[in-house]
């Protein structure tokens, strides 16, 4: 029986011989990655330079064909060739974005002279760790985010035999408990908001009575057009966002935050005749039509806008108001009415119902009256029959 085949990119045992010179040569069988086995040979004065220069090459030869990818690079090279496979990805620009901003600003400080093959998971958890002490849990999620993505594509490309991210410690995020405006509240704030100068100045009245009648984000519904709004049926159709593109500027990205954010929403009486008020006083008149311009009548800016509304809300004496309280408001209001977890996540745009229940509703501290009735029979202490006037 012949010798066992070596497995794809393996080399085999070393074997010397030495010259009639002097010299010493060095070879081994490598199986290449075409299947192939084949010799490789290296001389040198010494039995220890035939090996050593056989081993080089052995390296190099057993390496994955990566293209400019292989183990041997280093992090910050990595993240050049890991942007540029990002383009090719179906992320949105934004995510884009965020992704290599976290790879610049807290994987490449830490990371960025390693080399990829030695990226273990111990490494990569006190990586996390010192971004997680010194600028908190979200950002050092964003890093291990955008790190998992790099190592992915290292895999992907064959620089890595699989992503040491993936065991890494997760970033936990203290969650907040869920904050939403009664119906008080939110015709109070819109109120003050239309009593201040400032605010009506820069459009954000009619921005805000939109998102609360919706759910939207800022950036959906600073992408509304006109043709979007079906006047007849009551309804909008979600289906764009604004993002900031670098060196591009501002943009109408063709799709929502993510596919399932794409939407078709019935619109409130009084979001509809705001709507109708605007369209009469030619209002609508944005790039591309959009509905909700910037004050100079350009696309809005959805950075510049939460700011905005920042510092309205604080002037109007709504310090602890968010703007992403608008959609946790709107998911408490159907939750309220009855609509179901999978009903309130489609009016979000939320791919999975997980994420509303948990983010956007959370539990609730108070239950109704309704339980404890359905409990009436769980909690009395006398037998069901004789309740119901049987004889024991």
């Amino acid at each position: 029986m012949g010798r066992p085949p070596l497995a794809l990119g393996v080399s085999g045992r070393i074997d010397f011989h030495h010259g009639a010179s002097g010299r010493v040569r060095a070879r081994a069988r490598c199986r290449d990655w075409d299947g192939a086995t084949r010799p490789v040979t290296r001389w040198g004065a010494t039995r220890h330079e035939a090996e050593t220069r056989l081993r080089a090459v052995l390296v190099d030869r057993t390496a994955f064909p990566a293209g400019d990818w292989s183990p041997m690079l280093t992090v910050d090279a990595a993240v050049s060739l890991w942007q540029a496979d990002l383009d090719s990805t179906p992320l949105a620009p934004a995510t884009r974005q965020l992704y290599a901003a976290a790879a610049r600003l807290y994987v490449q400080p830490d990371l960025g002279r390693l080399r990829l093959g030695e990226l273990s998971v111990a490494v990569i958890d006190r990586a996390l760790a010192s971004v997680l002490a010194a600028r908190g849990p979200q950002r050092a999620r964003a890093a291990r985010r955008a790190l998992s993505s790099l190592c992915a594509a290292a895999v992907r490309h064959g620089a890595l035999g699989h992503n040491p991210v993936r065991d890494s410690r997760p970033i936990r995020c203290p969650r907040r408990r869920v904050r939403a405006l009664t119906a008080d509240e939110a015709a109070d704030l819109q109120a003050r908001l239309r009593a201040d100068s400032t605010a009506v100045r820069l459009d954000l009245p009619d921005l805000v009575q939109f998102m609360l009648g919706t759910g939207v984000r800022i950036g959906e519904a600073s992408a509304v057009r006109d043709a979007v709004l079906d006047h007849q049926a009551g309804t909008v159709h979600i289906n764009a966002t604004v993002v900031r593109v670098h060196g591009a500027g501002l943009q109408i990205q063709p799709r929502p935050k993510t596919l399932a954010s794409e939407r078709i929403l019935a619109l409130p009486g009084p979001v509809l005749e705001m709507l109708a008020r605007r369209r009469a006083t030619g209002r609508v008149s944005g790039p591309a039509g959009v509905v909700f311009a910037s004050p100079a009548g350009m696309l809005r800016d959805p950075s510049n806008t939460q700011a905005d509304l920042r510092a309205a809300l604080d002037r109007i004496g709504y310090p602890w108001v968010t703007s992403h309280m608008f959609r946790k408001t709107v998911a408490s209001r159907l939750d309220d009415a009855g609509f179901s977890i999978r009903h309130i996540a489609d009016q979000l745009g939320h791919a999975r119902p997980s994420t509303t229940l948990d983010h956007y509703l959370g539990r609730r501290a108070i239950t109704t009256a309704d339980f404890a009735d359905a409990l009436t029979d769980l909690a009395s202490a006398a037998p069901l029959r004789a309740r119901s006037g049987a004889v024991l």
